[in-house]
């Protein structure tokens, strides 16, 4: 009778590599979301990482501000190295961004209260402003500027700017404000 391979001898894993991680005690993390790479990645307070989430630092740093919702299976952090210097800044999101479902963000500047929609693709460079949209499926290239107050919609990926004096500001600042504090006390009944 021969004895059976023990399983411990045949299985080698390799772990990636942990990012340092800077965050809040009001931050939630999921912990099926994913936090890799070598550079630093730093969540603001009260926001809230969703389940299978990745943020990858490997290229650049990742920098989320207060307030942030990074919703399930999204991806934010360059997936490359960067070709430049902008580039090289990583990934920067203001307050209050919400990054919905599936959308892909690399290396960009994502301003105040701005919504990236499911399965929205942000390129390498990319700055998008504040108190905008790109809608659900557009992709913007690497290293385009979408200016305040803009809604990026269409295959084309045209664009219109939002009226002043609608409110929009405020509505959209109340409405992430309201999904965050549900997901809180989804997760954490308080």
């Amino acid at each position: 009778m021969t004895a059976r391979p023990s399983l411990t001898n045949h299985s080698s894993t390799s772990k990636l590599p942990t990012p340092p991680l800077s965050s809040t005690p009001t931050t939630l993390i999921s912990a099926s979301a994913s936090c890799t790479g070598t550079h630093l990645i730093t969540l603001g307070s009260k926001s809230i990482v969703q389940l299978r989430a990745r943020l990858t630092s490997n290229y650049g740093p990742i920098s989320v501000g207060d307030g942030c919702i990074i919703s399930e299976r999204a991806s934010i952090g360059l997936l490359s190295s960067p070709q430049n210097e902008k580039e090289a800044k990583g990934v920067r999101l203001s307050s209050g961004v919400l990054i919905e479902t599936c959308a892909v963000v690399q290396g960009a500047s994502i301003g105040a209260y701005t919504i990236i929609e499911a399965g929205a693709k942000i390129g390498k460079g990319t700055v998008v402003g504040a108190n905008s949209k790109v809608c659900a499926g557009v992709e913007i290239g690497e290293g385009m500027v979408v200016d305040d107050n803009t809604v990026v919609y269409g295959s084309g990926g045209e664009r219109r700017k939002e009226k002043k004096g609608l409110g929009l500001d405020r509505a959209r600042k109340v409405w992430v404000d309201l999904q965050e504090d549900t997901l809180r006390r989804m997760w954490t009944g308080k």
